[in-house]
């Protein structure tokens, strides 16, 4: 993703991990239903309000887990309703093994590889949305990143409904709410990269540890009540000022990140049509 630095990708992710972070405890420190601890000491929650939540520490869908190759595009057609996603994520044959994943339970227990798949799909995600027309490649990582967050999230189809308002209200409404939040981890990481420590170029350490760190420095201080608003830029007339480009591809609505059909080439990356990542 050339129109994002290494500093801003990461508060795009520490920013998803934010917006899925949920309490685990009650008011008597107790886990509460649902949640257990993990082989890494962390409670993570495995209930039926995954449908909602997603899973792990972005909160994702099993879309985006077929879209990395962990999940078989096969077991989204058994998900026929919101409570089945929990029973099909705790099949072992609706994953495809990859990274030896083999399970719920196997992915929770693996934050690096929830932190590589998440990356995989802001990649995606981005090439989705130049394919769709609604960005270039050329504009500044705050106009990108209103589109680019909820299209990690929702899909880019769905962000290209927004964009030309043809979205349900709750789905409108859910995506603005992350547009705002990709605005808000572009200016506070520009504003604040300095103390943070995270404006190195791309390239300079690939160390979990070091990731790791940084990941929960960015969460701190999005978190971090001492830290001043950040006004937000418009976020509907961003949208609208992308109208024209978006209107503009001759197939604007037909190229999304869609939902491969059951292959024997589960577990390979695709985000687009034509697109083959692996």
């Amino acid at each position: 993703m050339p129109a994002l630095t290494q500093g801003q990708v990461t508060a795009l992710t520490a920013q998803a991990a934010l917006a899925a972070t949920y309490a685990s405890t009650d008011n008597t420190g107790e886990l509460l239903p649902d949640w257990y601890v993990n082989d890494n000491g962390v409670a993570v929650y495995a209930g039926t309000e995954v449908a909602t939540r997603g899973v792990g520490v972005y909160g994702q869908t099993p879309d985006n887990l077929v879209l990395v190759g962990l999940l078989k595009s096969a077991a989204l057609s058994l998900i026929v309703n919101p409570g089945l996603t929990i029973i099909v994520l705790n099949t072992p044959a609706a994953w495809t093994g990859v990274y030896n994943i083999n399970s719920l339970a196997d992915y929770l227990n693996a934050p690096d590889i929830q932190y590589q798949s998440q990356l995989a799909l802001y990649e995606g995600a981005y090439q989705g949305l130049i394919d769709a027309g609604v960005l270039t490649g050329n504009e500044i990582a705050r106009y990108t990143a209103t589109f680019l967050q909820p299209a990690v999230r929702y899909g880019v189809d769905a962000v290209v409904g927004w964009i030309n308002r043809s979205a349900e209200p709750d789905l409108g409404s859910a995506i603005l709410i992350a547009a705002r939040q990709g605005q808000y981890a572009i200016d506070f990481v520009n504003t604040y990269s300095n103390e943070l420590g995270i404006a190195q170029p791309a390239g300079v350490s690939n160390n979990t540890v070091i990731r790791t760190q940084i990941d929960q420095a960015v969460v701190d201080v999005i978190d971090n009540p001492k830290i001043p608003d950040i006004e937000f830029a418009n976020v509907e007339a961003i949208a609208a000022d992308a109208i024209t480009t978006a209107a503009a591809a001759a197939n604007i609505g037909n190229i999304f990140i869609s939902i491969p059909v059951s292959t024997n080439d589960d577990g390979t990356f695709r985000f687009a049509p034509g697109s083959s990542r692996g």
